[in-house]
């Protein structure tokens, strides 16, 4: 069930992302672009973990996969190909406890880079499952990205909200992600070990429908002046 799901609402999202990316070009990057590809690869890792703001309650389970990508790369980022789309694909799996904590963990390997985190979310007030209520999340997370060329630490908070609504329940979400790169292997020698630190506001807006023990998802995200989409699907009981 879990595949077929993937299938139908990520499987176009990874191909066309997997299509125009091909993060090893890095091995070409140049000094200057080095900053504009740690800000997308940050933007595509703080997006589209949460899909609901309502907790999944003590010993509740959700595993789902997950997709980002964004449409083109942002200014300066010469490494990735010019007005293309770019993501990353994850298997994200969440555990409900006591007192409205959600823990989840996320990892996966997607063209290259292989990536692993997970975090935790806090409801700010008593889960309510009457229709048009709105529920509220405050989510921590922290990523670690790797590629044989470069690696990044990834940290995010974000504040998210949905709306009970029946058929599809709309989700938004504020959050600022903290970005740590590094080049590690580079055509030169130079830039080999160089750092830089990035950080960027996020906005986020999408749709979650609900069948019966799983769920397909959908939203938009604006960070550091580009749009990505966000796609999920997945069991949750």
């Amino acid at each position: 069930m879990l595949k077929k799901l993937a299938c139908f609402a990520l499987i176009p999202l990874f191909g066309a992302a997997a299509s125009a990316a091909d993060y090893g070009e890095f091995y070409n990057v140049s000094a200057g672009a080095i900053k504009p590809f740690a800000r997308d690869l940050g933007g595509l890792l703080g997006s589209g973990s949460n899909q609901t703001a309502r907790p999944l309650g003590f010993a509740g389970f959700d595993l789902g996969v997950r997709g980002m990508a964004q449409f083109r790369p942002s200014h300066g980022n010469t490494v990735l190909k010019k007005n293309n789309l770019f993501g990353l694909g994850l298997v994200q799996a969440e555990i409900g406890m006591p007192y409205r904590i959600d823990g989840f963990v996320r990892g996966g390997n997607f063209e290259g880079i292989t990536v692993a985190g997970g975090g935790l979310r806090y409801g700010l007030w008593n889960v309510s499952d009457e229709k048009y209520k709105v529920n509220a999340t405050l989510v921590g997370m922290a990523n670690m990205a790797t590629h044989r060329y470069f690696y990044a630490i990834h940290f995010n908070t974000s504040l998210v909200c949905s709306v009970n609504v029946p058929v599809l329940a709309p989700y938004f979400g504020v959050g600022y992600d903290f970005t740590k790169f590094e080049a590690q292997t580079t055509a030169d020698p130079a830039l080999a070990g160089k750092k830089v630190y990035e950080q960027e506001p996020r906005f986020t807006f999408g749709l979650r429908a609900k069948m019966k023990l799983g769920y397909l998802a959908g939203g938009l995200t604006y960070t550091h002046d580009r749009a990505l989409v966000n796609a999920s699907a997945g069991f949750r009981f």
